[in-house]
């Protein structure tokens, strides 16, 4: 089983790739990373250093790719962070051609936009997701704010979440997968289709976990693969961010403590 991950990458910390790649991993999984942006850090310790990738670069590295003939091996597309509005058309490109290869392979979406009434995206980024990406998603997995964004409603409780996640369901996206929903003492993320709403709930940790939504994504996809059910992954996923967030919180530290829970996430594997 091969996962195509499609998003940043960090010497620092545990954002974007350097987050999905080890927790796929843990979890059994193979994954193929391209990586959109390559920086020393998460620029939310407020300098870094590194670059965004063009889209031709990251067009040459997955027709490398699919000339080894690897495609029909690929279970999924996991895209995050874009980096410029450009990098949209090549995770389009990538999908399609997963799609072709194995017509059993599905695309999840990650909609990097922002957060806490921030975005932090290029110009141009939030409508490429919007138009190239969103309607082939099978699954995507935005916070409440990006919510709000892709669908252009208000989203301030529970009932307009489940309203305007279900009003996405439509062509190949049958899972809206929603995180980030606050909710007095506990954090909850909710998965909606056309007809059935799951939530689950953790407690609520006041502090900032840059890539703790990257983390879900992974997290999420792997068992979903493993599984095939939407409650399993949505419970096993929010199982596995509590506990790296809970050990991030017991150690002090600046970033996810990730390698602290490998040897944990994989004991989780196929719950």
């Amino acid at each position: 089983m091969a996962v195509l991950s499609i998003q940043s990458t960090v010497t620092y910390g545990h954002v974007g790739n350097a987050a999905a790649v080890p927790a796929l991993r843990v979890l059994g999984h193979e994954v193929w990373p391209i990586a959109t942006v390559t920086f020393s850090n998460h620029p939310g310790h407020g300098h870094w250093t590194g670059r965004t990738r063009s889209a031709a670069e990251l067009a040459d590295l997955f027709r490398g790719l699919r000339g080894l003939g690897a495609l029909a091996r690929c279970d999924a597309v996991l895209s995050g962070y874009l980096g410029r509005p450009s990098t949209a058309r090549v995770v389009a490109q990538a999908v399609r051609a997963v799609r072709r290869a194995n017509p059993d392979g599905f695309y999840v979406l990650d909609p990097v936009i922002g957060d806490d009434g921030r975005i932090y995206v290029a110009p141009g980024v939030v409508d490429a997701i919007r138009c190239r990406l969103l309607p082939l998603a099978d699954i995507i997995t935005p916070n409440r704010y990006e919510l709000g964004w892709l669908t252009g409603r208000t989203v301030d409780d529970t009932d307009a979440v489940v309203t305007a996640a279900r009003a996405l369901c439509r062509g190949s996206l049958g899972q809206v997968v929603v995180t980030g929903i606050v909710q007095g003492e506990r954090i909850s993320a909710c998965a909606v289709t056309a007809d059935t709403v799951r939530w689950v709930a953790a407690p609520y940790r006041q502090a900032r976990f840059r890539g703790a939504g990257d983390l879900f994504s992974a997290l999420y996809t792997a068992h979903f693969i493993d599984t095939r059910d939407i409650a399993r992954a949505l419970e096993a996923a929010m199982s596995g961010l509590d506990l790296v967030t809970r050990r991030t919180l017991e150690l002090g530290s600046d970033e996810l403590a990730l390698g602290q829970c490998l040897a944990e996430l994989a004991t989780r594997r196929g719950r």
